[in-house]
């Protein structure tokens, strides 16, 4: 469990990143619901900034005055823990005496099915009735539940209440990947600098160029993964000035990690066949994910404005990035982006693309 400190939440809010559609359509969603006193649902892969859009809504709500109070459920999912959370203790009050708070559920897809009854009385009930039902707790704050799990699958496999899913789905929030908020990757990067700059006292910046891998990447860990690579570049840079990322001069951070990782889950799952010697099992599609393997298609521009595509600057780079690691070979870098050879010929041309030749 952990209480935000207003300067904290505050900064994180403030830095939410939305110029892309998808994060415009979130954030519109957020106002909408924010000054409603109903439950939120926040759904989206690991990264994409549940806990930040959950101290959104607070900020903007009517309890914004009150608490927010972050509860892991994935690390304390049994009731007793509930109990101490809402019960008042000899030392400090509990959270039945907190009025207009947030309570913030950061993974409820870890909840057993008990303490599931328990958050569904409360969110109808506005009280909390312990397991037993001796006694019954009143609670006023608002319920914003997170989870990156996939609920149908769980309902299906009765691991989830069917009714607790119908009520968090009346107000929903589906916060988008990284790789469907290519336009938040600029803002995205100058923050992470800005507040590495201040941190260790340092002025940092990056070229506009050396930014065209990262929308390449297929980030599984989204926004945290981004983060990742840039620390990992701040760290290994050579001046002041990042004119390239380290995964164009080797191989990406997490590939890299992965490829270890990939190793010792072969010798797990291989079977002995004489002393020293393992059988190799294929490794699973995540150990082997590749940060510049092919997203499902490439959405290629329909018109040209003054010779130029001027809003689709994260496709070009892709399509340079592409070409720069096939070696300018078209037919390979064609590949890569899992498109033909003729569409690579008419965006290379659309795009104004020259292609190098050695």
């Amino acid at each position: 469990m952990a209480r935000d400190k207003s300067s904290h939440s505050k900064h994180e809010v403030s830095e939410i990143v939305a110029h892309s559609q998808a994060m415009r359509r979130v954030m519109e969603k957020t106002a909408r619901l924010a000054p409603m006193s109903s439950p939120v649902l926040l759904r989206g892969e690991p990264g994409t900034g549940k806990d930040v859009i959950a101290r959104a809504i607070h900020a903007q709500s009517a309890c914004a005055a009150g608490p927010f109070i972050k509860w892991s459920c994935d690390y304390a999912a049994s009731e007793q823990t509930l109990l101490n959370l809402l019960q008042q203790q000899q030392e400090t009050a509990g959270i039945a005496e907190k009025r207009h708070g947030t309570l913030f559920l950061s993974e409820i897809g870890h909840f057993s099915l008990p303490m599931q009854k328990c958050l569904l009385h409360l969110l109808l009930e506005d009280e909390y009735r312990s397991l037993d039902g001796r006694f019954q707790l009143p609670c006023s704050l608002r319920i914003v539940c997170a989870t990156e799990r996939n609920l149908e699958q769980s309902v299906a496999e009765e691991s989830f209440l069917p009714e607790l899913y119908y009520r968090l789905h009346v107000a929903t929030i589906n916060l988008p990947s990284l790789r469907d908020r290519h336009d938040d990757i600029p803002q995205l990067v100058a923050n992470f600098l800005q507040r590495f700059n201040r941190k260790n006292h340092l002025n940092l910046s990056i070229t506009r160029d050396a930014l065209a891998p990262l929308y390449l990447c297929r980030w599984p860990g989204n926004v945290r993964d981004l983060e990742n690579c840039l620390e990992y570049a701040v760290l290994n840079r050579e001046g002041d000035e990042i004119q390239q990322l380290p995964c164009l001069g080797e191989r990406c951070l997490r590939q890299q990690l992965n490829d270890k990782v990939s190793h010792y889950s072969r010798q797990m799952k291989g079977y002995p066949q004489g002393k020293g010697h393992i059988i190799p099992v294929k490794p699973e599609p995540d150990m082997t994910w590749d940060p510049c393997a092919p997203l499902p298609q490439v959405l290629l521009p329909a018109a040209v404005t003054e010779g130029r595509f001027a809003n689709h600057d994260a496709i070009r780079h892709r399509f340079i990035v592409a070409l720069e690691k096939s070696g300018w070979v078209k037919a390979k870098a064609a590949r890569l982006l899992n498109i033909t050879p003729r569409q690579l010929y008419y965006a290379l041309e659309k795009l104004q693309i020259e292609v190098k030749k050695f």
